[in-house]
C-alpha cells in the first residue's frame, strides 16, 4: 500500500505529473497551424470548431491535473512552507498561464468561433493572429515553469 510520503506514492505524482504536463503542452503544438488552415473554407472552420473543444477539454483537465499533482508533489516533498523559490515561481506561472488561456486565448478563440459560424471567412482569418499570440504565450510561460523544476 502506498502511504502519503512512501517514496513509491512520489515516484508515482512524479510520473502523474509529468503525463498531465507533457499532455498539456504537447495538445497545443499542432493547434496554431491548424486554426490557421482551417479558417481558410467555412466548411473546415466548421470542422475546426468540433476539434477545439474536444481540445479546450483536454487544456483544461490536464492543465488542472498538471496543477494538481504539483501541489501534492509538493505536499509529499517538502511541504509548502519549506518549498523553494522556483517552485512557488512554477507555481504563479501555471496561474498566470491559466488567466492567459481564460482572457486572451478564450476571448480571440470566441472571436474566430463567431465568425465561423456566420461563414465569415475573412473575420475568422482575422482573429488567428490575437489568438496563436496567446497559444505561444501559453507556451512560453509553460517552459518558464518547466525550468523552474530544474533549479
Amino acid at each position: 500500500m502506498l502511504c502519503h510520503n512512501s517514496p513509491d506514492m512520489t515516484e508515482t505524482v512524479v510520473i502523474l505529473h509529468v503525463v498531465f504536463a507533457s499532455a498539456w503542452f504537447g495538445h497545443k503544438l499542432l493547434i496554431p497551424r491548424d486554426v490557421r488552415v482551417s479558417v481558410r473554407t467555412v466548411e473546415s472552420g466548421q470542422l475546426l470548431v468540433d476539434r477545439m473543444q474536444r481540445a479546450q477539454r483536454l487544456g483544461i483537465a490536464s492543465g488542472l491535473g498538471t496543477l494538481a499533482t504539483g501541489v501534492w508533489l509538493t505536499y509529499l516533498t517538502t511541504g509548502f512552507f519549506d518549498a523553494s523559490v522556483p517552485t512557488y515561481v512554477a507555481f504563479g506561472v501555471v496561474l498566470l498561464m491559466f488567466v492567459v488561456g481564460a482572457t486572451a486565448g478564450r476571448t480571440s478563440w470566441n472571436r474566430i468561433r463567431d465568425a465561423i459560424a456566420s461563414n465569415d471567412v475573412p473575420g475568422a482569418a482575422g482573429g488567428v493572429s490575437a489568438f496563436n499570440r496567446a497559444l505561444n504565450l501559453e507556451s512560453l510561460l509553460w517552459i518558464l515553469a518547466l525550468t523552474m523544476m530544474f533549479l
